[in-house]
């Protein structure tokens, strides 16, 4: 067995005064999840696992397309300040 672990691609900068910061993937970003995507096209895949977060659930997307899986969402596999009011990407 083989456990791929990839971290999602570059996600715009929030900052909120209230709120849970849950950022979209910049353009940048959703350009390396299709890259991503493609890179992996060959490789079988039995099962795609996010969290429940916008910027890793984006990143799984093109890795799934057209290839009839389902892509679990796992919301207990995330970083530990995502329930923060800001998101910075370093």
């Amino acid at each position: 067995m083989e456990l791929l672990l990839i971290r999602h691609g570059l996600p715009i900068r929030r900052e909120l005064t209230e709120g849970i910061a849950d950022p979209e993937l910049a353009s940048e970003g959703i350009s390396q999840a299709e890259l991503l995507g493609e890179y992996l096209a060959a490789e079988h895949l039995d099962a795609v696992y996010a969290s429940s977060l916008q910027r890793a659930r984006q990143t799984a997307q093109p890795v799934v397309a057209d290839r009839g899986l389902e892509l679990r969402i796992e919301p207990d596999v995330a970083e530990f300040d995502k329930d923060s009011s800001e998101y910075v990407p370093v």
